[in-house]
């Protein structure tokens, strides 16, 4: 029984490809939405998110396009991408609570 395609793709890229394209952009994403909940007051602290959403999506096209390794592409596109998404929203409810709360 052989696996799914699908289900594997994500791993033909390789783990060394995925640790040095998806994981600046998911460091990037994490360091903007720290200096959002610094920076930004309570009120605006959600709508600057679109900003640093916008930034990571900018540099995952950036460091994909630029690696030289183009099995997987998408792969690690999607993921960095995904993986960013989840974080700002992690932290805008997290935000919101805060606010809620505060």
């Amino acid at each position: 029984m052989t696996p799914d395609p699908s289900v594997t793709a994500l791993y033909d890229c390789g783990v060394a490809h995925v640790m040095s394209n998806v994981v600046p952009v998911w460091v990037v994403t994490a360091v903007g939405v720290v200096v959002v909940g610094y920076v930004v007051d309570v009120d605006g602290r959600v709508a600057s998110m679109v900003a640093v959403l916008a930034a990571s999506l900018l540099m995952a096209f950036i460091v994909q396009v630029v690696a030289d390794h183009r099995e997987g592409l998408v792969s690690r596109l999607s993921l960095a991408i995904t993986g960013s998404v989840l974080l700002a929203a992690v932290a805008a409810v997290g935000y919101e609570t805060l606010a809620f709360f505060h």
